[in-house]
């Protein structure tokens, strides 16, 4: 490959016109624990299972028992987000860097689509690390603390000093490097993995009297297929943290093998621990009475919580006491995951001269600290800015108001993260022909195709329905951040070309 024949061979000599980061830090037990962490089971349980129902119910109110088909959705979910995770398994083969899918992207389709997919994949980063792993922190705790009898003061402010600490703390712990916050992580998910599944199993005993396949089929949405391609624009989300070691290639030991085997451990793990998790909640819950899964209030916004809290008999609340420390763990894991990765992709492309040479100095542990510290600010930005205008939009119901902003969040990264896939399914066969690799139709072309295809459809399908307020607005506000990267990109690309050519240049 080109760069092979720049920078030298794969033993790391030949690496002095670029700076790097530290090789070889992590292994395969570390990919895989990034890649969950970054999805964080817990709280992707919590969170998007009840927000997936939530969504469905009020926007199909025709079918008021539709969310007992969440398992389903979180299949079908699983099936294209592993299509749109193919290409990634392929590229990681060949390609091992920070940059990780705009390096893919640059090297099939150029480096305007490549700048495109990098301007992509931070922006769905950053709004992941503020959606998911600070606002919906901060909706789970304001929802369920009142609850367990603890009183919060001033609970139109307070979220504010303490999203501020959060994403200062979850900064530090990036900034004191990513082996010792993996070492962590990997215990963490260990825990958490097998608590879902030993739970998820014991539920579905208690309640196998009323078994059954119907979570699985279309029936309670009253056999419409569209709406379910509807509700994947949201539930794909569920699993985006399966590409989560493609970005830390560069550290990794032997890239080429460890991380496209953390992408196939991460879709059998997570697919198994959500999807059996979530078909335990429906069970327990019960058919007749979905129309309140995921849309009361307090503890009742979140179904799993009240299933944990009142199904396990002589355990008493110690399952649901661990829940509630796994759950809160996991949005600590994800947002660290989340940062890391998105540091590393603004890390790759200071290196290569697209954007100010400042954010890919490191530390002496190798961590971009500059990077780290401009995601830092624009977290803050945009938690702050969102959590208020929601407060603005619904004043006097700050839980409300939260987890709207979380869900707006979430919705807005969505399309944004099928841009990124997209690409890189329209880059694989061109780079394998490029370079000479052997490209096969059905896996190359056709698989990718695919999966292209049905995530463009399901955004046309969201727009379609136009989703009921306050998700309507995540929709309209993704296309308008579309528009914006497009807009970058041209002007890049035309005034400031030069700055462009050495995008995706560097792969171990």
């Amino acid at each position: 490959m080109a760069e092979e024949n720049k920078h030298g061979s794969e033993d790391n000599v030949g690496y002095k016109d670029y700076r790097h980061l530290k090789y070889n830090q992590l292994t395969l037990r570390h990919a895989v624990s990034q890649a969950i962490g970054l999805n964080a089971p817990g709280g992707t349980i919590v969170l998007y299972v009840a927000g997936t129902a939530a969504l469905l119910t009020f926007t199909f109110s025709k079918y008021p028992n539709g969310a007992f088909s969440i398992p389903l959705i979180l299949l079908l979910a699983l099936i294209v987000y592993s299509m749109m995770s193919y290409s990634s398994y392929e590229f990681s083969k060949y390609l091992s860097s920070a940059g990780g899918y705009y390096t893919f992207v640059a090297n099939g389709l150029g480096s305007g689509f490549g700048l495109t997919t990098a301007l992509s994949y931070i922006s769905y980063q950053i709004l992941s690390f503020t959606g998911f792993g600070i606002l919906g922190f901060i909706g789970f705790a304001y929802a369920i603390l009142p609850s367990l009898g603890i009183a919060l003061p001033y609970v139109n402010i307070l979220w504010i000093p303490v999203t501020v600490a959060f994403i200062l703390f979850v900064s530090f712990l990036i900034y004191k490097g990513i082996k010792p916050s993996l070492k962590y992580v990997s215990y963490a998910i260990l825990i958490e993995v097998i608590f879902f599944i030993a739970t998820s199993v014991y539920l579905i005993a208690v309640n196998h009297s009323t078994l059954t396949v119907k979570p699985f089929t279309a029936i309670p949405v009253g056999g419409n297929f569209i709406i379910l391609a509807a509700m994947m624009v949201y539930a794909i989300g569920t699993f985006v943290g399966v590409g989560g070691s493609i970005p830390i290639a560069e550290e990794t030991k032997n890239p080429k093998r460890n991380v496209p085997l953390s992408i196939i451990a991460s879709i059998f793990i997570l697919g198994i621990t959500i999807i059996l998790a979530a078909y335990s909640e429906v069970i327990s819950w019960g058919y007749s009475n979905m129309l309140n899964f995921g849309t009361g209030s307090g503890i009742g916004a979140y179904p799993v919580l009240s299933i944990y809290k009142n199904s396990f008999g002589m355990l008493g609340l110690l399952p649901f006491a661990i829940l509630l420390i796994i759950v809160i763990n996991s949005f600590f894991t994800a947002t660290v995951s989340l940062g890391t990765n998105a540091s590393r992709v603004l890390f790759s492309l200071s290196r290569e001269n697209v954007i100010p040479e400042k954010l890919s100095r490191t530390n002496t542990k190798g961590v971009p600290v500059y990077a780290v510290l401009f995601i830092t600010v624009i977290s803050m930005i945009i938690v702050l800015s969102t959590g208020i205008a929601f407060e603005l939009l619904y004043p006097g119901r700050v839980i409300d108001a939260l987890l709207y902003a979380s869900v707006f969040l979430l919705i807005l990264e969505s399309p944004i993260t099928y841009i990124v896939h997209i690409l890189t399914n329209t880059s694989l066969y061109l780079f394998l022909k490029k370079n000479g690799k052997k490209a096969h139709v059905v896996r190359h072309i056709i698989i990718p195709g695919i999966s292209s295809v049905t995530l463009i459809g399901a955004i046309i399908a969201a727009i379609y329905f136009d989703l009921s307020a306050p998700y309507i607005y995540g929709v309209y506000g993704s296309l308008i951040w579309v528009v914006v990267i497009f807009a970058t990109v041209l002007v890049m690309y035309t005034k400031y070309k030069k700055h462009l050519e050495n995008l995706g240049d560097f792969s171990l």
